[in-house]
């Protein structure tokens, strides 16, 4: 249990000071002064934050003695039979996800966040299709791996498994903070993919659902967001 202790806490640091420091500070200021627009530095952001993310799990949790690394984290292909549930996960987690939206900004948070904001400044095809790319593609994939696979499989050794869903959910939340108008659609979500993942075995199922989610968004803000502009 201690080496799953000292796990976490490197997990942490590296999403909670490396990230925001390095990644989302240094090196975003790095490519705005660049000449990038919002929407393609926060790309390029998000992938180094993946690459990052990744990295570290992988390197910090290789070494456990059970079974493949793969294994554990749930890198593994799920059976097409769990598509129909998978489908309703997806819709109910979006339905959800618009509820929670339009209660946070009736508590008082913000109606755009920064990502939304920068779709808006950015309204051309190749910075839509990256920021499709970055929502549907790659977010989905990344943080289905590090916070359902590995984050979840560290936190499985140290607390019950209610404990373990309830913080790993908790990390995903703060992780994307300051968008206030998501929060509680994220941590209910944290909760959802968790669920996919634990009944498929795949951490692909959780991105499966995880991009269906962020889809369904997309192709409901950049519509509005076109309509704004008109």
């Amino acid at each position: 249990m201690k080496k799953a202790w000292i796990q976490l806490l490197i997990l942490l640091a590296v999403t909670f000071i490396f990230v925001p420091l390095v990644i989302e500070n240094l090196l975003y200021r790095t490519l705005i002064g660049w000449g990038l627009s919002d929407i393609i530095a926060g790309n390029i952001t998000g992938v180094m934050i993946a690459a990052a993310l990744l990295t570290a799990g992988y390197l910090t949790t290789r070494s456990d003695s059970k079974g493949s690394w793969k294994e554990r984290v749930g890198l593994r292909s799920f059976d097409r039979s769990h598509f129909p549930f998978l489908i309703k996960l997806s819709l109910l987690s979006f339905v959800i996800g618009v509820a929670c939206f339009l209660l946070s900004v009736w508590l008082g948070a913000d109606l755009q966040n920064e990502k939304a904001k920068a779709v808006e400044e950015s309204f051309a095809f190749f910075p839509l299709l990256v920021a499709f790319v970055g929502a549907v593609i790659i977010s989905p994939i990344y943080e289905e791996i590090f916070y359902r696979g590995i984050m979840l499989s560290v936190l499985n050794r140290i607390a019950s498994e209610r404990v373990a869903l309830f913080l790993q959910a908790l990390f995903f939340t703060l992780a994307h903070l300051p968008n206030w108008n998501i929060l509680l659609l994220t941590i209910i979500n944290g909760y959802l993919f968790a669920h996919a993942y634990r009944k498929t075995g795949s951490v692909f199922a959780a991105a499966f659902v995880h991009g269906m989610v962020n889809l369904l968004i997309y192709l409901v803000s950049v519509p509005l967001i076109a309509l704004s502009q008109t």
